[in-house]
């Protein structure tokens, strides 16, 4: 199963469009896929508490949030308020990891069928089979300070 720890930067690459969640750096609100830089608004620090995950941009300390409630094709935005999620080992797939919102069957979602084009928005929507649902959390960085 793939393992997230506590403290450690990751970046966040979704299995089908090999992308990385990308907070734009212009507005510090917009989440985008775009191809790795190694930029730290590409670089997200994972903590836990009370069973829920939390993503904290490096660069900006926004957390990865969803704007509004959870529904199809809401957007994923970078946000001043913390948001928990839960993150789960794909079904088909132990070696990958679903990013869900509580008590939903809401997934965060590469849009567009994992769209690998830079700049494809990443959103929220119902879980279904596609690998564009799915994410590696690739460590290689130092403990967030």
């Amino acid at each position: 199963m793939a393992d997230v720890r506590d403290g450690n930067i990751y970046k966040i690459v979704n299995v089908k469009g090999h992308t990385v969640i990308d907070l734009n750096s212009h507005d510090n609100r917009s989440v985008a896929g775009y191809n790795w830089h190694g930029g730290d608004n590409q670089k997200w620090v994972a903590s836990t508490q009370n069973g829920l995950w939390y993503f904290k941009s490096v660069a900006t300390g926004r957390y990865l949030a969803i704007q509004g409630e959870a529904s199809d094709n809401a957007s994923v935005v970078g946000s001043t308020n913390p948001f928990g999620w839960n993150i789960w080992p794909d079904e088909d797939n132990v070696n990958v990891l679903r990013i869900c919102v509580p008590n939903t069957r809401h997934n965060v979602d590469l849009s567009d069928h994992g769209n690998p084009n830079p700049g494809t928005p990443i959103t929220i929507w119902g879980r279904w089979k596609g690998t564009n649902q799915t994410w590696t959390f690739e460590q290689g960085f130092s403990h967030y300070s």
